[in-house]
Formats: structure tokens, C-alpha cells, sequence
């Protein structure tokens, strides 16, 4: 069937299920039937169907209420009751042609229609992923672990395998879980004294005031159950509506446990974030009154397969009047790759440097009193922890005196975010022991075998990154280039295009480097990069199928 849905065809009678099969070419659809109701529910929950051919005559129920039962097991199928036949001339209750046209346009355009909801569903994400990062710029209490937590959310909904549309809807209800936030006092949110009850209360019906602010919002996804209940317990000790254990969605479950691991591995104004071996303790302690044990049992599974704990993240100062360059920098730049902290006044960027040891510190000169700016540069040349650290200057032109000596570089206006992002990389990475590939430094290096091409491409293309990523095995190289998220070069060999793409996303083993900042001299991808993943996905099914295949011709002696 390629990337069709199926049809499932739901009749009791024998006889009128070998003709409706008969008239569908198995090449172009995969057809189920069945005469048993139980049978039709679960392979609808299970197999990806579009199409139900039911009989009128349906046991128990009329049709609307068939249709709607379908619906709730998969939303979106469309579901035609076919009248019985009649036994008098044993002919077809309606026209064949007009039939067989419904079904071929239904597989025409039933994957076009798939892909454009798909590329909807991904600009959704992609878009509200994207302001989320721009409101969290200026707003200190959200922490910038919502895709983080969308992530590992989705990954447990996954291992849980539950419907797809359920696991979108629980990675979307994770970026917007805590809107509702907005308006509470930052003072009640980053204090960290015990909250009185006038205190507690906005901040126990912030799930609540999330889903009014979203109200009006049509998402081709259910998010209320999962946002609203996603401080409940499983004890009925949570809030805003003390649920316990199954009375909370499945989706709400999932994202306790995410949400609660990302808190504590973040540091917040009030406290140091726990190590990944702590939350993970304290998140098993609590399996059974806080979580759901089963959720905790799949988060365990998941989490063990992430990546052991990184270095410490870098920790950038930028001194200027205004958050312009702060905010470049933060909508530039991974979550997890620096802190970025921005201050406007001489004092607090003195107090920043003896307290946080800062491993780069930027200055807008332009922005700031010439007499300030020397005041903090002198005062901060005295202090020890400043001692060896860099500073990045952004200069009004490239005439302005570059008089600073040693452990100074030096941009000037206008600004290349791009250039801007590397130079901060550059500055920051230099030292460490990063292989060198013609010159470029490598950010991630590791084995596929570990974290697959398709794993590498996602996360690029959700982080909105432009990037080069180096794929090696033995004596082969490819090349792939993103601009801002989308894949625009790709070469394996003699390959090039969506032909390179697909090959390097069928090699299971080698290494590869990821540097980012790096941009391409050409394009040669026009394809947008989640329709190449969703065939590269395909690719992977045909080449573990073929495997499956020659694994079971081999004879066994």
C-alpha cells in the first residue's frame, strides 16, 4: 500500500466481504475484514485505516452510532454503511463504477490530503515552539525546558504505544502546559519561601487559566484534559481538581513525570538543579503517590537510553542598554547549549562576574556610556574569576578602535546572527579537544549506532538550526546542510539531492559531526525535510522488511 491507510471491511457475511475485497487492487491499499465487532474495534485501533465499508445491518446499533464509535477509536476515518444485498437477484446495492471511483479518489488523494495535514500539524508545533522562545527571551520564570519537556513526553507516549494523534496532542499540551502562569507575580513564582494561601492559589489554578487563554484556539488536537490535569497526583493530592490514579488522562500522567524531571534537573533563582541520578531517584520514590507507576516503569526505560550527563553549560554575559543582542542570541541557540544572562547596569554586571565566573562576557559599546563601559571593563580585569576569560565587543563599524589587548575579540554592526552565533561557539569551544575537519570545529561527534541520522535530522530541523553534518562509513562520506531547520544539501558518494539523503538515512553504523553555523555553497533539496523524513521512514520500513525476508528464506538445517 505505500504510505495509504488501510480499509477495513466490517460485514458479517462471508459472501459480501469476498466481493468488496475482490473490487479493491491490492496494490493499492492494504484491506482488512472481518464479520467480528470485537475484531473491527481492534484492528481499528491498531492498523492505520482510513476507510471502514460496514454493513447497514449492524447488530445492537444504528449507523450514526457505529460512525461515532469508529470516530473516537481513530478521528478523521470516514466510515460508508453499505445497504446488504439482495438475495432475490444477487446483485450489488449500488452502483459499482461510482463505488470503485469513491475508493481509487479516496487513494489518490487520500496520502496529498495525510501530507498536508502533516505539514500542518508540524507548523503548529513549529510555530508556537518558536513564540514560546521568543516569550521566554524576556520572561525569567519560564525556563526554557518546554521542548525538552515535549520531547521526553513524546518519547514515553511512544514506548506506551498509543495512538498517534494522542501522542501529538500530549507533545503540544507539553509546550503549552504553563501559559496560564502568566500574570502571577514573578516574586510568588521565584521566592523561595513557603506561599500563603492568597499566594497558592493562582499559582494551583494556572492549568485552568491555560486552557481560557486557549479557548479560542482551533489545534487539530484535544489538549484539555492533558493540560488541565497535569499537576494532578496519583494519590488525589494534586490540583486544581484532586484526581487520582485512572481518573487522570493518560496524557496528564505522561507529562507529571516529564515536567517534574526537567524541574528538577533546572536550575532555578531558588535553588541548584538536582543531578540526572537524584531527579531520577526521586522520581521512583514518588512512583504510586505522586506518579503513575506503569508511566514511571516506561519513563525509566526511556531515560536510561538518553545520553549520559553533558559538561556543564556555558555561561554568557551580555552588557547593553537594551536586550537586542540578548535575544538574538537566545532565539539562536539551543536551551541546553549556554545560560544566557543580560544586564544593563554597571553594578549588577560587577556583582554577575564575582558571583557567577562567567565563561564569555559580551558588551554592546555602542549601547552604553563610553565612561560605564570602561568602569566595568577595568573592574572586571581586577577580579580573579574574570582573569582568562574572553570578552566579545560589538563595535558600531569596523573602523572603531580595537585598543584592547589579549583576551578581547571584537564584531562589528550589523550584526550577522550567524556569524554572531559562531564567533560565540568559537570563543567558547576553542579549547576543548574537538577533531578538526578541514578547519571546522565539530560541536557533536558520536557512532550511529547510538543516535541514528533521523534522530539528528529532527532535532536540527525542531530547533530551527542551520548546521553541516558529517557522516562517515569506512571509506564513504556524506554531507547533509540545513538552513534555519530545513535540509537544502545532501551528498553521499557519487549521490546527490534526496537520493544522498535517502542512502545516508539507511547507514546504521559509522560517525558522525555535527558543526553548526556552517551554511551551504549550494542547493541541491528542494523537498520540504519532513516529507523526506516521512519517506526516509518508509525507506527504513522497506529495508527491515527485505531483511525480514531474506532472514526467512534461509533455510534451517
Amino acid at each position: 500500500m505505500g504510505s495509504s491507510k488501510g480499509i477495513l471491511i466490517f460485514n458479517k457475511n462471508a459472501r459480501e466481504r469476498r466481493f468488496l475485497r475482490g473490487l479493491l487492487r491490492p496494490e493499492e491499499c492494504t484491506v482488512f475484514d472481518t464479520p467480528h465487532a470485537l475484531e473491527a474495534l481492534n484492528i481499528l485501533r491498531k492498523e492505520d485505516i482510513g476507510v471502514v465499508l460496514a454493513s447497514r445491518d449492524i447488530e445492537g446499533m444504528d449507523g450514526s452510532e457505529f460512525r461515532a464509535l469508529v470516530d473516537k477509536i481513530r478521528p478523521g476515518v470516514s466510515t460508508i454503511l453499505i445497504p446488504p444485498f439482495s438475495e432475490k437477484d444477487k446483485e450489488f446495492p449500488i452502483n459499482t463504477r461510482e463505488f470503485l471511483n469513491l475508493i481509487h479518489d479516496y487513494i489518490k488523494t487520500g496520502g496529498i490530503l495525510r501530507r498536508e495535514l502533516t505539514d500542518l500539524k508540524q507548523f503548529s508545533y513549529s510555530l508556537t515552539d518558536r513564540l514560546l522562545q521568543i516569550f521566554e527571551v524576556n520572561d525569567r520564570y519560564f525556563f526554557n525546558n518546554d521542548h525538552l519537556v515535549a520531547e521526553l513526553s513524546r518519547k514515553i507516549a511512544i514506548r506506551m504505544a498509543l495512538e498517534e494523534n494522542l501522542i501529538e496532542s500530549i507533545q503540544m499540551a507539553a509546550l503549552l502546559r504553563d501559559l496560564g502562569m502568566v500574570g502571577i507575580q514573578h516574586q510568588i513564582l521565584e521566592g523561595n519561601r513557603r506561599l500563603d494561601q492568597s499566594e497558592l492559589t493562582p499559582v494551583r489554578e494556572h492549568p485552568i487559566h491555560t486552557m481560557q487563554i486557549l479557548r479560542q484556539v482551533k489545534f487539530p488536537w484535544n489538549l484539555d484534559s492533558i493540560i488541565s490535569q497535569h499537576h494532578e497526583r496519583y494519590d488525589g493530592k494534586g490540583y486544581p481538581l484532586g484526581l487520582k490514579a485512572r481518573q487522570i488522562s493518560i496524557g496528564a500522567r505522561i507529562l507529571g513525570v516529564a515536567d517534574a524531571y526537567y524541574a528538577m534537573t533546572t536550575d532555578r533563582p531558588y535553588r541548584k538543579a538536582l543531578s540526572k541520578d537524584m531527579a531520577i531517584q526521586e522520581i521512583k520514590k514518588n512512583a504510586g503517590s505522586q506518579f503513575d507507576p506503569e508511566v514511571v516503569e516506561i519513563f525509566l526505560s526511556v531515560i536510561k537510553e538518553e545520553p549520559s550527563e553533558t559538561a556543564p553549560k556555558k555561561n554568557v554575559l551580555i552588557f547593553e542598554r537594551d536586550s537586542n543582542v540578548a535575544a538574538l542570541i537566545k532565539l539562536s541557540t539551543a536551551p541546553d547549549e549556554m545560560d544566557v544572562t543580560h544586564v544593563t547596569s554597571s553594578i549588577d554586571a560587577i556583582v554577575y562576574v564575582r558571583q557567577k565566573r562567567p565563561d564569555l562576557i559580551i558588551a554592546d559599546v555602542e549601547s552604553l556610556d563610553p565612561d560605564v563601559f570602561m568602569r566595568f571593563y577595568n573592574a572586571a580585569q581586577q577580579i580573579t574569576a574574570a582573569n582568562n576569560k574572553r570578552f566579545l565587543l560589538i563595535t558600531p563599524d569596523k573602523d572603531y578602535p580595537t585598543h584592547f589587548n589579549g583576551n578581547v575579540d571584537y564584531i562589528s554592526k550589523p550584526v550577522n546572527v550567524n556569524k554572531l552565533t559562531l564567533k560565540i561557539r568559537n570563543l567558547l569551544f576553542e579549547a576543548l579537544p574537538l577533531p578538526p575537519t578541514r578547519g571546522e570545529v565539530c560541536g557533536l561527534t558520536g557512532s550511529l549506532e547510538e543516535f541514528s541520522l533521523t534522530d539528528i535530522i529532527q532535532i536540527l530541523s525542531l530547533g530551527i538550526k542551520t548546521a553541516k553534518v558529517e557522516v562517515t562509513r569506512e571509506q564513504v562520506k556524506g554531507i547533509i546542510y540545513l538552513l534555519h531547520g530545513k535540509i537544502v544539501y545532501a551528498s553521499a558518494g557519487n549521490l546527490r539531492g534526496p537520493d544522498a539523503f535517502f542512502e545516508l538515512i539507511k547507514w546504521g553504523t559509522g560517525r558522525f559531526c555535527i558543526m553548526h553555523g556552517q551554511v551551504a555553497s549550494e542547493t541541491n533539496v528542494t523537498v520540504d525535510t519532513m516529507h523526506l523524513l516521512l519517506e526516509a521512514s518508509a525507506v527504513l520500513e522497506e529495508k527491515r522488511g527485505s531483511k525480514i525476508s531474506d532472514e526467512e528464506n534461509i533455510p534451517a538445517y
